[in-house]
């Protein structure tokens, strides 16, 4: 699993290692369903997006955003939209450590969000930093059990 894509539905999904940077690219695309448009939010991944997913009005992937923010630092104040697709930068394999990375957020938001359906969040707000919360908390056992 090199090449990984979170649904907005919160699934992710490994991707083959594909040889050629036009293969990927191609692949990126059809994923995505549009022109990609790259993110860097952790010095050894890319994130690609939709180009125009808010404007095409696709739906708002909670679990790409919660990622991007814990590998940020810092709650990004946008949201991102439709599949998320994870790689190494520049379209490179995805290290294992990093795809461990991502199935950890990925399961901390799902477990958050199966939470939310008999016990809902105070608000917005209040959701986010649950969200972000769990997050870091599965980066930090991710981190414990791979040292």
């Amino acid at each position: 699993m090199k090449l990984l894509r979170i649904d907005t539905d919160g699934a992710v999904v490994g991707g083959p290692c594909l040889e050629e940077q036009r293969e990927r690219r191609d692949v990126v695309r059809t994923v995505l369903g549009g022109l990609p448009e790259e993110a860097v939010y952790h010095r050894r991944a890319s994130l690609y997006v939709h180009g125009s997913g808010q404007v095409e009005r696709l739906p708002m992937n909670l679990t790409g955003w919660v990622l991007a923010s814990v590998w940020r630092g810092l709650e990004i104040p946008y949201g991102l939209y439709g599949p998320v697709v994870v790689t190494g930068p520049q379209m490179t394999d995805l290290d294992e450590d990093l795809v461990g990375e991502v199935l950890a957020v990925c399961a901390a938001v799902a477990e958050v969000r199966l939470e939310w359906v008999t016990r809902a969040p105070a608000g917005e707000t209040q959701a986010r930093v649950e969200l972000l919360a769990a997050a870091r908390q599965a980066l930090a056992s991710a981190a414990e059990g791979s040292a």
